[in-house]
């Protein structure tokens, strides 16, 4: 029957949920050590940009490759920008708290709020950008906080994106187990759309090429 053929749209849909549920569980596990949140995130970027999106390689065995490759390089990295938020959090939480009797801490409560926002807008092209692109850890986190401001409408729609999967995230817990892979996957749409602007010319081609090459190989 047609409808269990492997490459009909029914199967193909059913292999990407699933290799979607995977990926989500593969990342939640090596999330587990703290540490280690900002490698994932890495790895799975690098692998739902280049097997979930493009059918290229193996959902496991790249997963583990990109974490083992970047573990040292992202390691240092995600430390830092947590030592960042966990002090943007600690200052909300304050101010949040005097508020009701300092109007004072109203406009504080606003700022590290705002302050919140731009480092997780932040840390949305940090990672991705370390799974492109190969740089110092320095200049990476230089470049991924310029890209905030450099693409305002960009950054702004993947705030949007994050807030409503937090609110489906709310309202269906269950989809946890899938959330991280699917948004990743949705916001790859937005970021490669900037990546390819820092690409230069030659391997804006030489990586159209290959898809292609993929592409005809996987249609033969």
């Amino acid at each position: 029957m047609k409808l269990f053929n492997p490459d009909s749209g029914i199967m193909r849909s059913l292999s990407k949920f699933t290799d979607c549920i995977c990926l989500s569980l593969l990342f939640f596990v090596s999330c587990i050590p703290i540490i280690t949140i900002g490698t994932a995130s890495t790895a799975l970027y690098y692998t739902v940009h280049k097997v979930l999106r493009h059918d290229r390689g193996y959902m496991f065995r790249d997963y583990v490759t990109s974490f083992r490759e970047n573990f040292k390089q992202t390691t240092p990295v995600w430390l830092a920008a947590l030592v960042i938020g966990i002090v943007l959090g600690l200052d909300l939480r304050i101010a949040n708290f005097y508020a009701a009797s300092v109007t004072y801490f109203s406009a504080l409560s606003a700022v590290s709020f705002l302050g919140l926002v731009i480092w997780f807008a932040w840390i949305s092209y940090l990672f991705p950008y370390m799974a492109r692109f190969e740089n110092t850890r320095k200049q990476s986190m230089k470049n991924a906080a310029l890209m905030v401001i450099a693409h305002l409408p960009m950054t702004a729609l993947m705030l949007v994106i994050a807030a409503v999967t937090g609110v489906a995230l709310y309202i269906a817990p269950l989809v946890i187990f899938i959330i991280p892979s699917v948004y990743t996957w949705i916001q790859s749409y937005v970021l490669e759309r900037i990546f390819r602007k820092y690409m230069s010319e030659e391997d804006r081609k030489a990586e159209d090429a290959k898809y292609k090459a993929d592409d005809d190989m996987a249609v033969r």
